[in-house]
């Protein structure tokens, strides 16, 4: 088992705008390779071989990637900002993507980065995922300042980047949450040790970021607006000559989603409330029933932005290899504290073992949640008006509504195999057999109505390379 597997009309006018992207970062001196970097392109420049001495350096990832979904009540994404789900049939939108990195060293141990990635499941538009000042400060030290690779789980900084996974992708039971916040803007301080043939590497990271959320568990599909503040996290790796370990742990101060139907949902409860304090002014309402109305409207004001969270993220990852064999393995836990969400606790665990070029896997993947208990008592019937009580009763049908779909418990058993057919070019086949606790359980899938098949069949074929 080697290393090389973690070296870090309107369809025109998708493509042109990815080869615009590629005209404003390419540079003809550029192809060098320093794995000192953020290690997506930085091991993609590190595998095309460029000569040292540069001081301006291009580099780049692509996938070219057809799925096949067999379920038509449920469709498939890698993100929760993923606009185009994969839906039933054939479909380019899990992974076809491309990724093009700049580098320019204008000073000893200063280095520029800027890195983007257009993705088919997002209409080919480019995204900006590095923007980023990186300056050396000595005895093992580095700051990053600008914009950054999300460093929240074990894989989190390369998901995007098919060849740097050994899988066709990072299983979308664990991921498909931390995904969605693909960048960080903010800093981040690393300090490496090396120890002969090991080291250690510290990081300690904080900032904020924003991404289109999208609820695919509507028909039509919504979009909110997703704001993540005070982000701050560690993580600690050990890098062995056989064996890399990594443990993380991140929590963000206020995670905040804005939509028009949050808005619609407030309006109705602050109606709602309006009304139960209209009742409390009558001057008849003997006391207890009047204590009981007053705190009835305390409960309808928390239940105000039921989706905003404030989630801590840790992770316990592995990779190893034992001569032809590697396994990969990662635990994670999730807390929101938000009773509508519920924590959720996962792990993933890949077996591979290679035959020269051609390397066969195993994976499984589970994320469970916990109970989840939001406190809806305030919706009780009030028995004194029958309008009023109407009103709560469909406020409550629509918070157990939002109980059901934001539970994301799921599994998966996948099944591949990638060909390392050329230098550089990978190619992938997989076959993932998904499924939820329930049909009226979405998980991370992408289901309009309830109930529905629960279990999915999805075969997917790559092609990946980095240069």
């Amino acid at each position: 088992m080697t290393k090389k597997h973690r070296a870090r009309g309107p369809h025109t006018a998708r493509w042109a705008l990815a080869g615009l992207l590629g005209l404003l970062l390419l540079s003809p001196a550029a192809r060098a390779a320093d794995e000192a970097g953020q290690p997506g392109a930085a091991a993609a420049a590190a595998a095309s071989g460029g000569g040292q001495g540069s001081t301006l350096r291009f580099s780049g990832f692509a996938t070219l990637g057809l799925a096949h979904n067999d379920n038509a009540t449920a469709g498939v994404t890698t993100s929760f900002s993923q606009l185009r789900p994969v839906q039933k049939g054939w479909s380019a939108n899990m992974d076809t993507a491309l990724g093009l990195q700049l580098e320019w060293q204008p000073a000893q141990g200063t280095t520029l980065q800027v890195q983007g990635v257009a993705r088919a499941g997002e209409d080919m538009k480019p995204r900006l995922r590095i923007a980023a000042l990186r300056q050396q400060l000595g005895q093992g030290l580095s700051l990053n300042l600008g914009r950054l690779r999300s460093p929240l789980f074990f894989d989190s900084s390369i998901a995007e980047i098919g060849y740097a996974n050994l899988t066709v992708r990072p299983a979308p039971a664990i991921y498909a949450l931390t995904n969605s916040v693909a960048s960080l803007d903010g800093a981040d301080l690393h300090w490496r040790l090396n120890l002969g043939d090991a080291s250690l590497l510290a990081q300690v990271f904080g900032g904020r970021y924003d991404y289109t959320h999208r609820f695919n568990n509507f028909a039509p599909a919504i979009s909110a607006d997703a704001s993540l503040r005070g982000l701050l996290g560690f993580s600690l790796s050990a890098n062995l000559q056989d064996l890399t370990l990594r443990v993380s742990h991140t929590r963000i101060d206020r995670y905040v989603l804005r939509s028009a139907q949050v808005d619609q949902l407030n309006s109705g409860l602050d109606q709602v409330n309006g009304a139960l304090q209209q009742l409390a002014q009558n001057p008849l309402l003997p006391a207890p029933m009047l204590a009981a109305l007053q705190a009835k409207s305390r409960g309808l004001a928390a239940l105000r932005n039921p989706f905003d969270n404030r989630p801590d993220y840790t992770s316990i990852g592995l990779d190893g290899n034992w001569q032809h064999w590697r396994v990969l393995a990662e635990l994670t836990w999730m807390n929101p504290h938000n009773d509508l969400i519920g924590r959720g606790r996962g792990y993933s665990l890949t077996l591979a073992r290679s035959f020269g070029d051609f390397t066969p896997y195993l994976a499984v993947a589970q994320m469970k949640r916990s109970s989840a208990v939001l406190d809806t008592s305030a919706l009780a019937p009030t028995g004194l008006s029958p309008q009023l009580d109407g009103g709560l009763q469909q406020l409550q049908q629509g918070f157990d509504t939002a109980q059901q779909f934001a539970n994301i418990s799921s599994r998966s058993l996948s099944l591949g195999l990638r060909w390392d057919w050329r230098e550089n070019l990978a190619l992938k086949t997989q076959l993932d057999l998904m499924r939820t606790p329930s049909p009226g359980t979405p998980g991370p899938l992408a289901v309009p109505a309830l109930p529905f098949n629960n279990k999915l069949q999805l075969f997917s074929v790559t092609l990946d390379l980095v240069f």
